[in-house]
């Protein structure tokens, strides 16, 4: 009986020390990183899911780094903001049910298509892939479209109308903030502003 209740005592112990050591969080991804010559091709880049992101809503600003998110493809290969330092970056906020979005969408499209070295995150807000894939066929979207079902990235961002454009340097630098629609003129000045830094 003695023995029984030192055997138990001990794995007590045991439990209550695991309980009580402080998490790891080492805040590595956890996906295979690919680099954008490398993200699929076709529709919507393969719809990779948003995975996570550092932070909390902020209201995020010209001058100020870009918080870093990862996005992960059902193959288990992923990117995070991090990973395209190098490259400058779109990120446009949208969602299907959103007039101005349908309307600037052929110039996101076109921009892409065009083989710039500009990499264009196009961030759903807060919808299921079987309502945006039609929005995606519609409009010949070859860019990630990234699912963000829960909203993490909006909230991260502090994005709350839509549409909402961020135009990030290669050095992870926002460049400018536009909120609301973007002709085919704008979009090609912010493209040339980041790329130019």
């Amino acid at each position: 009986m003695k023995r029984l209740r030192t055997t138990l005592f001990v794995w007590v112990g045991i439990l209550l020390l695991i309980a009580c050591s402080p998490a790891q969080s080492d805040n590595s991804p956890t996906f295979v990183p690919i680099q954008p010559p490398l993200f699929p091709e076709g529709l919507g880049a393969g719809f990779p899911v948003v995975q996570m992101s550092d932070g909390s809503a902020s209201d995020v600003g010209v001058g100020q780094a870009a918080p870093n998110f990862a996005f992960v493809w059902d193959d288990g290969r992923g990117a995070d903001l991090t990973s395209l330092r190098g490259k400058p970056v779109i990120l446009n906020f949208w969602a299907t049910w959103c007039g101005p979005c349908r309307a600037e969408m052929p110039e996101f499209v076109k921009l892409h298509d065009a083989g710039s070295d500009v990499v264009i995150l196009e961030v759903n807000a807060q919808e299921v892939l079987e309502v945006i894939r039609p929005f995606a066929e519609e409009f010949g979207m070859r860019m990630p479209v990234l699912v963000d079902e829960v909203g993490a990235v909006r909230q991260l961002y502090g994005v709350r109308a839509m549409p909402t454009t961020l135009f990030i340097d290669a050095k992870g630098i926002i460049q400018a903030r536009w909120a609301g629609l973007l002709t085919g003129d704008q979009l090609d000045q912010f493209a040339a502003l980041i790329q130019a830094k």
